[in-house]
């Protein structure tokens, strides 16, 4: 895994990650999302400007709740073993 930041404007980004702008865009913190300001994306410094994306920290973060959701699922598949049995 990368060891650094790489920072890309979204159409780059989206590329890069395999995901859309709006997937990107409704999961920034300002929607409620799990994508944080400073960390995962800057805003450019004028209205038309792009934002740029941290890829790199995306991508751990796209493990991370990867890796959750996988863990939860197994947990409740042995949940309900047990109950059948």
């Amino acid at each position: 895994m990368e060891h650094y930041s790489r920072w890309l404007p979204t159409r780059e980004a989206t590329a890069y990650l395999g995901v859309s702008s709006q997937f990107l865009k409704k999961n920034r913190d300002i929607k409620n999302g799990f994508l944080i300001e400073e960390k995962h994306y800057i805003f450019g410094a004028n209205i038309n400007s792009s934002i740029l994306w941290n890829v790199s920290e995306i991508l751990k973060e796209f493990h991370y709740r990867g890796r959750l959701i996988r863990e939860s699922q197994k947990i409740i598949n042995d949940l309900k073993a047990e109950e059948r049995k």
